[in-house]
């Protein structure tokens, strides 16, 4: 199964819960970025469920941490399941990791569609315990399950889709290998943004370069601080003819767009970016 990858085109953290989560605003667009998820459900003679996790890469944790674990636990408690199986998973790595791109949820979102598949739940009469599945290991799981551009607003996980949403522009994104934590970028973002913070977000169908200022990502104002790099990258994007460029979610990655005449440059450009070691995809 392949994963998706999104970006934020813009993110407005409206403010703090009382549930300790925030309320945001943001507009998640999917990318051609993915990873790819190898599943296979065997029956368990032991009569007990078990989850077997292994990737290419050493940094993804294979015990109860990982989303694609919790969906598996939180699914069979929802839709109180009594078979017993062993759910072997393998996730080739594409989209990295604390990179802003949601490899993690996507990844959670793909081992629910197929949940949803072998155990033939019907979608249309369990859709709103789906969401609450989805949404349950990860606010921004349930915009997975669809992967097509929507508005959000809530913890991430009220979704508005938004059909006329489309980027005309050749999309790069960069990453130098920095990991951030969602929670970390949360932790800070409290002394930068003010509560009651007004988003425009909720008024837009299309994407208008005039009405940039609207896609402003409020991570930014804390991340750049503890990593110059990224603003660093953003910059330079821009003195090489980006039209816009932007944080996804809080980082690490930094995506911009450019007019599609310019792709022998961009792919240039994408080269100087890996001879310095740095994650980068065109898309």
């Amino acid at each position: 199964m392949k994963a998706f990858a999104k970006i934020n085109v813009g993110l407005k953290i409206i403010n703090k819960r009382d549930d300790g989560f925030h309320n945001i605003e943001t507009i998640f667009y999917p990318l051609n970025l993915f990873d790819e998820l190898l599943i296979q459900a065997v029956p368990n003679k032991k009569k007990c469920v078990s989850v077997k996790i292994l990737s290419d890469k050493i940094h993804i944790p294979t015990d109860r941490s990982n989303s694609c674990y919790k969906i598996i636990e939180t699914f069979y408690k929802n839709f109180k399941i009594k078979d017993y199986y062993l759910f072997k998973i393998r996730i080739i790595k594409n989209i990295p990791v604390g990179s802003g791109l949601g490899g993690g949820s996507s990844d959670a979102a793909s081992v629910l569609k197929f949940l949803i598949k072998f155990f033939k739940i019907d979608i249309s009469e369990n859709k709103e315990k789906i969401i609450e599945t989805a949404s349950g290991v990860g606010s921004d799981i349930p915009f997975f399950l669809i992967s097509k551009p929507c508005f959000a607003k809530g913890r991430g996980e009220l979704l508005k889709a938004l059909p006329d949403f489309t980027i005309p522009y050749d999309i790069i994104l960069i990453n130098p290998n920095i990991y951030i934590s969602t929670k970390w970028a949360y932790e800070r973002i409290d002394h930068a943004v003010n509560e009651n913070n007004i988003s425009e977000l909720s008024s837009v169908n299309t994407f208008d370069l005039l009405k940039s200022k609207i896609f402003f990502n409020d991570f930014e104002r804390t991340v750049f601080n503890q990593y110059k790099v990224l603003e660093n990258i953003k910059r330079e994007l821009f003195k090489k003819g980006a039209l816009f460029a932007s944080l996804s979610g809080s980082g690490a990655t930094i995506y911009a767009f450019f007019k599609s005449e310019s792709n022998k440059y961009i792919h240039k450009l994408a080269q100087t970016y890996r001879k310095k070691g740095y994650f980068v995809f065109i898309n």
